[in-house]
């Protein structure tokens, strides 16, 4: 019995010995890697490593909900009544946008790549009826080159505190540039932008295509105290309209009417003033146009029965006469505690066009424009804005000679006044 036991045993673990030397022969399977979303705290905060790659991303984006109210305005003659019944007097928005922010470091600086893309549905008079898809922003930088859509490089303020009215120039648009940085916050901008997002032409003549985009440039500086901006801008007035000037028409053959150029600059400062309040800021910016109205931020202006056309210039005796304007504007906030505050903000806006221009057509009158408002703002939590604007806008006509004949049929000035409740949520 020992025997057959020993016998057992031994074969058992002779068993084992094999068993165990030809598992410990076989390849041992190993799980592939988990690469886990890292943060990217060198571009700031929101960004993460696309994984697999060296380049950081950042998705963020905004939804914004607006009820606003808008003084309804009779448009009919001075005699005509009830025709502000037929305008919306309150209306709706709701916009949704999505950022997309990718930058990759290369041995030249960082490459960043930006989209912005936005999405309305509006309603109502006071927001218009511009629905559908958007593509705001679009562009590449690259070692000082910024190509692409973005925001003009002769705007400063912005529209930066108020929800409504346009206090200046605040135009994305298709451009080409060039920054140069020289340290201590001082920067300069050279940019080639799109000529025709810039015309204002009211009905006033027949504008060729674009030969020469307009040039802008400008000159920065960055500082604890805050930031300030020369801005200039060169826009060229070409028509395809001819002239024959011994009938006083315009057909299809005689003189060409000349080009021009026009011009614009722009002067503005961003004070930081946490003396008064930590994150209170104020704002102060004045621009001036010769031929070049859309730097003012204009275009044709109408409230109620008073209509002021806005025209880079117009053709007169076969010259185009430029049409000039000058704009200031002032804006600030104070933040009364961390999650409340409020804004004030002003501008005033003057355009003058050319004695022969009003001489001969007396639609084209000088005009001014006075724009003021206040908003209270409460942030419950970052990012996130409940807040009620009140504008008041007045709209005024200096009068022609032709407008002495019938001046019964002639309002020269208009008031108005909106308010605005917005609720947004960046993220």
């Amino acid at each position: 019995m020992n025997i057959v036991k020993s016998l057992l045993l031994g074969s058992a673990a002779g068993f084992v010995a094999i068993s165990g030397a030809q598992a410990a022969d076989l390849p041992i399977a190993k799980a592939d890697p988990v690469e886990y979303v890292r943060v990217c705290s060198t571009e700031g905060a929101g960004f993460f490593y696309v994984p697999g790659t060296d380049s950081c991303i950042r998705i963020g984006g905004r939804v914004r909900a607006e009820f606003g109210y808008s003084q309804p305005q009779n448009t009919a003659g001075v005699y005509a009544t009830g025709n502000g019944r037929r305008q919306d007097a309150t209306g709706f928005r709701a916009r949704g946008r999505l950022d997309v922010d990718v930058r990759t470091p290369s041995d030249y600086g960082t490459v960043r790549t930006f989209i912005r893309f936005q999405i309305d549905k509006n309603s109502g008079g006071l927001f218009g009826t511009d629905n559908g898809a958007l593509l705001d922003r679009a562009f590449i930088q690259f070692a000082g080159i910024t190509a692409g859509r973005a925001q003009s490089f002769f705007d400063f303020y912005a529209n930066d505190l108020n929800y409504g009215g346009s206090l200046g120039s605040d135009t994305n648009t298709n451009l080409f540039a060039y920054t140069a940085t020289f340290g201590s916050g001082f920067s300069a901008s050279l940019s080639l932008e799109d000529r025709n997002n810039r015309n204002v032409n009211g009905t006033v003549y027949d504008v060729a295509g674009q030969r020469l985009p307009d040039v802008v440039a400008n000159l920065k500086i960055d500082q604890d105290w805050g930031s300030a901006q020369l801005s200039g801008a060169l826009h060229q007035l070409n028509s395809a309209t001819v002239y024959l000037p011994w009938a006083g028409q315009y057909p299809t053959w005689g003189q060409r009417v000349d080009t021009t150029y026009g011009f614009a600059v722009q002067a503005g400062a961003k004070f930081n003033i946490s003396q008064l309040g930590k994150g209170d800021v104020l704002w102060l910016q004045a621009a001036y146009a010769d031929g070049a109205l859309g730097y003012l931020g204009l275009g044709s202006q109408t409230i109620g029965r008073v209509n002021s056309i806005a025209a880079d210039g117009v053709i007169s005796n076969g010259d185009i006469k430029k049409t000039k304007g000058w704009n200031v504007l002032a804006a600030g906030v104070h933040y009364w505690t961390p999650g409340l505050r409020s804004t004030l903000w002003g501008s005033y806006t003057d355009v003058n066009y050319s004695s022969a221009v009003k001489w001969d057509n007396s639609a084209y009158r000088d005009f001014n424009l006075l724009q003021a408002g206040t908003a209270l703002i409460w942030s419950p939590v970052r990012q996130f804005d409940i807040g009620v604007e009140v504008l008041y806008r007045r709209l005024e006509n200096n009068r022609n000679w032709a407008d002495l004949t019938t001046p019964y049929y002639i309002k020269r000035s208009e008031d108005q006044f909106q308010t605005r409740l917005r609720v947004q949520r960046d993220f």
